[in-house]
């Protein structure tokens, strides 16, 4: 076995969607907006060839992420690590997890994100644990004062983009989403896909804004599948609209409510204070504890924290990399990782957040 490690070649797409589709349940349709995102290139997908076969393959994608400031940074995810069964135990995925590393390097990234369920495996690899906002509650039943919400429509897609932008505007993390990247990441123009998207209207039929539900199912004791939780992914909204935007978390707490489920909410502390504990009594915090991340350059980091008009400590590589991404994106305190007080007044916590529409 002489195994070669490259970026793949676009001839080679196919076989890299039948691979994805192996190892994961997902078939090729999924997959394929990783190759149609206009921001692809051939050396963010890294593959390892075996006798002329694609046995291993692993992507980065390339996301526009907001500062505290409304400026952006370049920020690689790491997605779709597959080995096929009959190769794995051979370290390909460490080889070509490597190759990623010095993609991402060579280029403008400022950091890494990847979620995952394995931490040791990556964290041999030089990725650190940094927990993003994740709430639980338990959900109760709402009164919606005769506010409708309806699956949205394809041509309500510009009112979605404008509450996105309205509501995410001082929202660190966030996705600076263009048109293209609605389109094909969130696959708007395909009905089953859209479905997760509900436009709110008032009353008068105006409408007022939108949010993003997930369903994550389980087994019973009896293996029989249920809902075992709903995911407020996201919401958008003109953020003084106060009544909108509450109506909205009613509505994710009414469907969770009539499902059985917990309701998880993927929004920061400050959205949690001023929007949920209002209506809902039992909402704890419980992080994306998934999430990973690794600098790319240190310069970039140091830089974007100076465009924050605030002196950027010199020793900010003693925290570590988890600890200077939470100051400069203004995340909570990784738990490894104490911050200091001094840092913390220059760099505080901010609204930041990141949306599982925006998964990878």
């Amino acid at each position: 076995m002489s195994p070669q490690f490259r970026a793949l070649r676009p001839q080679e797409q196919a076989e890299c969607l039948d691979l994805w589709a192996r190892v994961f349940s997902p078939s090729h349709d999924y997959f394929e907006r990783y190759f149609r995102d206009p921001l692809w290139q051939p050396d963010y997908t890294r593959v390892c060839v075996v006798d002329g076969r694609l046995v291993a393959a692993m992507q980065v994608v390339r996301r526009p992420v907001r500062l505290t400031n409304g400026a952006t940074l370049w920020m690689a995810g790491i997605a779709n690590v597959a080995t096929l069964p009959g190769y794995r135990g051979h370290g390909f995925a460490s080889q070509l997890l490597r190759d990623l590393h010095a993609v991402m390097d060579a280029e403008d990234f400022a950091f890494g994100l990847l979620f995952t369920g394995i931490h040791d495996f990556y964290a041999r690899l030089g990725w650190e644990r940094l927990p993003l906002p994740l709430y639980q509650a338990t959900p109760t039943p709402v009164d919606l004062g005769g506010w409708r919400f309806r699956i949205a429509e394809p041509d309500d897609l510009p009112r979605l983009q404008r509450w996105y932008d309205a509501f995410y505007a001082d929202h660190p993390l966030t996705v600076a989403r263009d048109d293209a990247y609605w389109r094909i990441w969130t696959r708007w123009d395909d009905p089953t896909w859209r479905a997760k998207f509900y436009l709110a209207e008032d009353p008068a039929g105006t409408p007022r804004g939108y949010l993003a539900l997930e369903t994550y199912h389980g087994n019973d004791a009896q293996g029989n599948r249920i809902v075992e939780g709903i995911g407020l992914a996201e919401l958008g909204a003109d953020p003084a609209d106060t009544e909108a935007v509450r109506r909205l978390v009613g509505f994710a707490s009414q469907t969770a409510h009539m499902a059985g489920a917990r309701l998880d909410i993927f929004l920061p502390e400050a959205d949690i204070q001023r929007w949920v504990r209002p209506l809902l009594s039992d909402v704890r915090w419980v992080g994306q504890g998934s999430a990973m991340v690794r600098v790319c350059c240190w310069q970039t980091v140091y830089d974007a924290l100076e465009s924050l008009r605030a002196p950027a400590p010199e020793n900010l590589a003693q925290v570590g990399q988890a600890g200077a991404l939470a100051l400069l994106l203004g995340l909570p305190d990784p738990s490894q990782v104490a911050l200091p007080a001094e840092w913390r007044t220059r760099y505080p916590v901010r609204p930041a957040c990141y949306s599982p529409v925006d998964s990878f």
